[in-house]
């Protein structure tokens, strides 16, 4: 009897299984091409941003004109109306495009740093915090230390001497002659002048009417007589005899001017 073949089904070549569950977290980390290799770039999370605390800072100057040389400035940080206690702001000056740090100072417990800067003309400054972990980085509206040009400080002590009588051959401080007057003004600024009016033109650096500056030194009647410009025209002198020292126009057409450096 014949056996009879029973007919089997062929096997599966594959066999689907389910995929197995990534083992990648949920949150990658950020990677960077360095050398050939993949490394992990340090960053804040977005969560970790949003924690942070916006911090603002504050820049002050002294409030009034300063003469060249130190100069107060006042920073104020704070961060969520909290003031931020033993933290660097820095002091900074604009330089080409961008700002150059001149200064730094750390808060004190009032969120207010201290600190000075050297200054030899008006000066734009502003104060910078780079923030932390948990605060954010801020920078303060820049502000302008304004400081006392030599004209502006010759001009203030000329003030001082208003009303003084004219004598001949007199230096100062009760009466002064013309010269006397420019010698005894400019010498309490640290310049000094000879007590002759031709003799100070001599010294002085010839300057352009159209660049004369305040407190330059204005000559008139063929050297004869000299003055200290005041701007608009005027000068502070002393005159003649009978008169005192006062401001007044410039009362010639051919002044000459002279710059003490």
């Amino acid at each position: 009897m014949s056996r009879v073949k029973h007919a089997r089904h062929a096997k599966p070549a594959y066999k689907a299984r389910h995929a197995r569950p990534s083992q990648t977290p949920a949150r990658v980390a950020a990677v960077t091409a360095a050398g050939g290799l993949l490394l992990p770039v340090a960053g804040i999370t977005s969560a970790q941003a949003e924690e942070r605390q916006a911090a603002t800072v504050r820049a002050a100057g002294p409030g009034y004109t300063v003469q060249p040389g130190s100069a107060p400035v006042t920073m104020r940080l704070v961060a969520e109306g909290q003031y931020l206690n033993g933290q660097p702001v820095e002091v900074q000056i604009p330089e080409g495009t961008g700002w150059r740090t001149i200064a730094k100072a750390s808060t004190t417990s009032d969120g207010l740093a201290r600190t000075a800067v050297q200054v030899t003309r008006d000066t734009r400054v502003r104060a910078h915090y780079r923030g932390t972990a948990s605060t954010t980085a801020a920078t303060s509206s820049s502000v302008v230390v304004d400081v006392e040009t030599f004209g502006q400080r010759v001009l203030a002590e000329a003030r001082q001497h208003n009303g003084k009588p004219y004598r001949y051959g007199a230096v100062g401080p009760d009466a002064f002659d013309c010269s006397g007057f420019t010698r005894y003004v400019y010498g309490r600024l640290g310049k000094s002048l000879p007590h002759n009016a031709a003799a100070q033109r001599d010294l002085a650096t010839p300057i352009s009417r159209a660049n004369v500056r305040v407190g330059d030194l204005v000559f008139m009647d063929n050297n004869g007589h000299v003055g200290i410009y005041a701007g608009n025209g005027m000068m502070w002198d002393s005159p003649r005899s009978g008169k005192t020292v006062s401001l007044r126009a410039i009362y010639s057409s051919t002044y000459a001017v002279g710059r003490v450096s």
